[in-house]
């Protein structure tokens, strides 16, 4: 009996030890948080040809929560573009953004960023259809604006907070087509589709991972040979891994686009 008792403390003290090891692996994570929100943004595009191959590009973007009730984001970004070659260019330029704690997972602080990004662009056909493929590469510098001790509420007398730096690399893919017999005053109008991913680069692990996935389809409708309107419907899938959440925002998409053209030597 005496034998058998310590066996059995024995057994009792491996037992408690394994317990106590495998502890973290079995006990529950902590759920990460999801919205599934309304959201619309609204954007103008301009390229300004200055020369045969150079021009001047300008895109913003006022963006907004359950349809234009709560404002989310305004997106400035002029540029310059070359095109190096037929169906290959390259851009570069700047982008500054505002972004207000918006919708069921805000942010606890609105912030402030500014951009420099630079890209390459490849176009061409496959039969009827023209697709594009961008490549963006982004430096950003992301400052919260937050509440200084001299604030009574949270909206009043803000300072912009420390600067977070990173790189991320953006990845689109579009395809459109002309649709037989369907005109707006006689230009045909045109289906769209695309897709891009913004991909955080570095950080606490060093790898590329996914921010966000922007899926769209939609119309385009040409008011004049050098301009369009595109109605369209985006699924915008965001993740926020140091707070263990994301969102998925089901975004009505309006833009406005115009092509100018070069100026004669």
């Amino acid at each position: 009996m005496k034998n058998g008792g310590g066996r059995w403390r024995s057994r009792s003290k491996v037992w408690l030890v394994a317990a106590i090891l495998l502890a973290p692996l079995t006990a529950p994570a902590q759920a990460w948080q999801s919205a599934s929100q309304d959201a619309m943004w609204v954007g103008t595009f301009v390229d300004q040809p200055i020369t045969a191959k150079t021009s001047l590009w300008f895109d913003n973007s006022w963006r907004s929560m359950d349809f234009g009730a709560r404002p989310q984001q305004v997106l400035l970004r002029p540029g310059v573009q070359y095109t190096l070659a037929p169906g290959v260019r390259v851009a570069a330029g700047y982008a500054y953004i505002a972004t207000a704690p918006y919708g069921a997972l805000p942010s606890p602080n609105p912030l402030r960023e500014q951009r420099t990004w630079q890209q390459l662009t490849l176009t061409h056909k496959g039969g009827p259809v023209t697709f594009s493929h961008r490549y963006r590469l982004e430096q950003r510098w992301i400052r919260p604006l937050l509440p200084t001790v001299a604030s009574v509420t949270a909206e009043e007398d803000r300072e912009l907070g420390p600067t977070t730096y990173q790189n991320r690399l953006r990845y689109q893919g579009r395809a459109q087509i002309n649709l037989p017999g369907l005109a707006w005053d006689k230009r045909p109008l045109i289906a769209l589709a695309w897709n891009e991913l913004l991909m955080p680069l570095g950080g606490a692990t060093q790898l590329v991972t996914l921010g966000q996935n922007r899926a769209t389809v939609g119309v385009g409708l040409p008011v004049t040979p050098r301009q369009r309107v595109e109605i369209g419907y985006m699924n915008l899938y965001n993740a926020f891994p140091a707070r263990r959440a994301n969102e998925i925002n089901h975004t009505l998409w309006l833009s406005w686009h115009y092509t100018g053209v070069a100026p004669s030597k």
